[in-house]
């Protein structure tokens, strides 16, 4: 191949990973105050973040996590599919509040993971290190405030 079909190819391929990179990435971050605690979150609010969630990440400090923005209450389900490291799941409803949790999820293979959701309608839900509910003794009925 000659010198500019290679840079042609190069700068494509550069292109296309700005753009994937562009698209999944949450649109904005913000901060919470959860559990006693203040959290870096990364906002999740369009489906595309949604599904694309924090996979593919090798990990996560321990003072972030990121925050999905429903855009109405549902049993929205969550699985560990693409997850390098274990989380915590925590899902409030419309006011903020914890209606439920899941402790200590691990990741999964490609074929065969569990899902996980909530007995009751939440509006948002929150991913945070495996360790953290535990660690901050996260209750039904506790709530959140952000910062955007």
């Amino acid at each position: 191949m000659n010198k500019v079909a290679v840079a042609g190819i190069l700068v494509i391929i550069v292109m296309v990973g700005a753009l994937l990179f562009w698209y999944y990435q949450p649109e904005s971050t913000g901060t919470i105050e959860f559990a006693g605690q203040r959290l870096t979150v990364d906002l999740a609010k369009t489906s595309n973040q949604w599904q694309a969630g924090l996979s593919g990440r090798v990990s996560m400090p321990a003072d972030h996590g990121m925050l999905f923005v429903f855009d109405h209450s549902d049993l929205w389900q969550f699985w560990m599919h693409g997850m390098e490291f274990p989380l915590d799941i925590v899902w409030f409803d419309g006011n903020r509040s914890v209606v439920y949790f899941v402790q200590d999820l691990p990741t999964c293979p490609v074929n065969g993971c569990q899902t996980y959701s909530p007995p009751t309608d939440a509006s948002y839900a929150l991913e945070v290190n495996a360790g953290f509910v535990a660690a901050h003794n996260v209750a039904i009925g506790d709530t959140f405030s952000l910062t955007p």
